[in-house]
């Protein structure tokens, strides 16, 4: 059980990059991270700026000294956003936005089972990329009454009104990733492959980038927000579950290969979902021989979706339906992990539980989740701007989301990892536009989970 979640405050206040400041109006966004070696985390995250709602940009690492609040030893770039991207080689250009990082890998000097690991010190980073552009100004009858009034003449909008620069393609909609090791000195990484579209072995060209092993045929993906887990003992093949078109979820197995140095995606599981009863967004969880797949059920106009349980002893061979349970009772995004102390655990916001004046992505919530029927309990604040007396007003709508349980290391405690945004842009939406005052108040925060006992961490060093 948990004793307590402790806030710990701003991880990553202000990316130190070029073009990616808050003084170039961008901020550090979602976060994610895995251990690299017995002295050294690396933290991946992307930026995102002002301009309208879901504005993301580059692809960002940290490595760090000895933990995940360690001292700052390298920043950079694993894949920055530009103008004039052209996914499809037609001559159409596109800004290239990068989102929700994720990582994986065996940390340097690792032993599994009293024995150097073969494929340590190979690391995979993953994002999602899609291309936006500029839309131009809609026809006013596209507006509501009231909306028309209050952004007359206003450039730029959230996406959701579909004025400028909005979300109104889905060009080059796919999964990048990049694989890399930590050098000798420890004081950087080496890229091993540079970032690519990640395609399916066997699938290197062409439309089809991969083949489900129920046949269904897919026309894009999109990327999980948890990292992959080990899916054998010798943790030379990974699992993580990724979204597709049509509503569907699937699982994906990467392999190391020995002979090229790095990971290959190797095969893809049967889908889950379907466009009436559509997931996305997935977690997976290993329980014992088993696993557990969750994901965020698509808002149907109707009603709040809470989140669609699986579990399966076959995870690339069958997956039951889902199971929907009501909690979380919020249509924002959800985590799930099996935390340091065998207990499943959801991290999401809940609208039946709301801070006063704040929207429903205030506060962040913990839940345990008991895997046999997927009865969710104990709920457990994470992080609420108002407690922690941020300088944000309620109209610009603060949120606390995208939450990650990082790998354990070790001891009694766990890192935890989330953001804190506004829905306030620079221009006024919900009747508001961000200050400078609340812009640094934006960024990616950290928690410690405190167990009252001590656990071992997921890798052994010699």
């Amino acid at each position: 059980m948990i004793d307590t979640i402790e806030p710990m405050g701003q991880l990553v206040w202000d990316c130190t990059l070029p073009g990616e400041t808050k003084a170039d109006q961008v901020w550090p966004a979602h976060a994610n991270g895995i251990q690299v070696s017995k002295d050294r985390w690396l933290l991946v995250y992307a930026t995102r700026g002002f301009r309208f709602m879901d504005d993301d940009r580059s692809i960002v690492y940290q490595l760090r000294e000895s933990r995940p609040d360690g001292r700052v030893v390298k920043e950079g770039f694993l894949s920055r956003s530009f103008d004039g991207w052209d996914p499809a080689g037609d001559g159409k250009k596109y800004f290239k936005q990068h989102g929700h990082p994720v990582a994986f890998g065996v940390p340097k000097g690792a032993v599994i089972k009293g024995r150097p690991a073969p494929n340590a010190n190979v690391f995979v980073a993953k994002w999602r990329v899609v291309g936006i552009h500029d839309r131009g100004p809609v026809d006013d009858s596209e507006l509501p009454e009231e909306d028309k009034q209050r952004w007359k003449g206003i450039e730029w909008v959230s996406h959701k009104i579909n004025f400028r620069y909005g979300w109104g393609t889905s060009a080059g909609a796919g999964v990048e990733w990049v694989q890399f090791r930590l050098n000798d000195r420890e004081d950087d990484i080496d890229i091993l492959q540079p970032a690519m579209r990640l395609r399916q072995k066997g699938h290197q060209t062409g439309p089809a980038f991969c083949s489900p092993s129920d046949g269904q045929q897919v026309k894009s993906m999109n990327q999980s927000f948890v990292q992959a887990s080990p899916f054998n003992d010798d943790a030379s093949e990974w699992a993580d579950v990724n979204h597709f078109d049509g509503g569907r979820i699937a699982p994906l197995k990467y392999a190391f290969n020995p002979g090229m140095g790095l990971y290959e995606w190797i095969e893809t599981g049967p889908m889950a979902g379907t466009a009436a009863k559509g997931l996305f967004e997935a977690s997976l969880v290993r329980l014992g021989d088993g696993w557990v797949i969750a994901g965020r059920p698509r808002f149907d106009g109707r009603r709040r979706p809470g989140a669609g349980w699986m579990r399966t002893d076959d995870l690339f061979g069958r997956i039951p339906p889902p199971v929907f349970t009501a909690t979380p009772n919020a249509d924002t995004p959800i985590t799930v992990f099996l935390a340091a102390d065998g207990v499943m655990r959801l991290f999401a916001n809940d609208l039946t539980r709301p801070r006063p004046g704040r929207g429903g992505r205030d506060p962040l919530w913990c839940w345990d989740v008991d895997p046999d029927g997927f009865a969710i309990t104990d709920p457990r604040v994470v992080f609420d701007t108002f407690d922690a007396r941020l300088p944000i007003r309620p109209e610009c709508d603060p949120g606390v989301d995208m939450c990650k349980l990082l790998p354990h290391a070790g001891g009694s405690f766990q890192y935890l990892v989330h953001r804190v945004r506004t829905r306030a842009l620079t221009i006024p939406y919900l009747e508001a536009v961000v200050t400078p005052e609340e812009v640094q108040a934006l960024g990616i925060y950290y928690a410690k989970v405190h167990y009252p006992e001590e656990h071992p961490g997921r890798w052994s060093f010699r």
